[in-house]
């Protein structure tokens, strides 16, 4: 099977790749910015963006399978997008990254209603789906450590079941090699419950020691700040921890455990960098 990694640039899709590529899959590498120097070996790559019908078509030609890890884009409209070029090069199986909060009561978050509205799309298509919806990645820490200061926003009381991305990628892939794992939607959950803050006290602990304390900043005066200043991506960030301080993770995950093997990454292996691609993500 060949298949097409759609933002195979991002931050989850390496990890994906990896696996993909030892288990003896044929890949192309679709993104805006991909190029050779962010892989090890020479990968088949294209730049193209997924709203231009002719980059699609290019890309897809010749390929069985597509998985779509894409972010900051409109992912209902990308979906729709990437399933009428699907069609056209008779696609055999599509898969996605989504999240482990979506679900229709929850569809009152604007970034929610498009992952459910992208999920519905994929699930009404008649081409073969498999639609992950994963936790909080360790990999994501990195993005609270910013100018010398590791901040957290509101005091997020949810617990979330912290996930490695190498484990994904290898859960993916397996997915890949079973046909019971057709047209099912997978949740999955890391090994332990952990809150937030712990988890960024102990990774800035151990990955910035020059940094002394996490600062947890108010949601209110946050708010203020980015109205006041008119700054939208501060906007865009206190709205996304806004919601994750009123929901928590959502589904099962036994059976995705099941079918898929769970995932065995604890958050001290991966400080340690138990898995090679785990440090150079982090």
């Amino acid at each position: 099977m060949k298949v097409l990694v759609l933002g195979a640039s991002g931050l989850l899709a390496k990890p994906v790749i990896q696996h993909f590529d030892e288990a003896g899959f044929e890949l192309r590498l679709f993104s805006r910015s991909v190029n050779a120097s962010m892989f090890e070996k020479p990968y088949e790559l294209m730049q193209g963006d997924v709203f231009k019908p002719e980059d699609l078509d290019k890309a897809m030609d010749g390929c069985d399978a597509v998985h779509i890890t894409i972010s900051k884009v409109d992912e209902n409209l990308s979906t729709q997008a990437i399933i009428a070029a699907a069609k056209k090069h008779d696609i055999q199986l599509i898969s996605m990254i989504s999240g482990c909060t979506v679900a229709e009561e929850n569809r009152w978050f604007k970034m929610i209603d498009n992952k459910w509205k992208a999920e519905q799309t994929l699930i009404n298509s008649s081409i073969p789906y498999m639609i992950f919806r994963p936790t909080w990645f360790f990999e994501s820490l990195g993005f609270f450590v910013r100018n010398g200061r590791a901040s957290l926003l509101g005091k997020q009381p949810n617990p979330y079941r912290w996930l490695a991305a190498h484990d994904m990628g290898r859960m993916i892939t397996t997915a890949y090699l079973k046909q019971a794992a057709r047209n099912k939607i997978f949740f999955i959950f890391g090994p332990q419950k952990l809150l937030m803050k712990d988890v960024l006290e102990k990774y800035v602990e151990d990955r910035h020691p020059e940094i002394n304390k996490v600062s947890v900043a108010p949601m209110w005066m946050m708010r203020v700040i980015a109205f006041l200043s008119g700054n939208k991506q501060l906007k865009m960030a206190t709205d996304l921890f806004s919601y994750f301080q009123k929901v928590q993770e959502l589904g099962d995950a036994s059976e995705t455990n099941e079918l898929l093997g769970k995932p065995e990454t604890t958050f001290e292996k991966w400080l340690k960098g138990v898995n090679s691609n785990q440090a150079v993500l982090a």
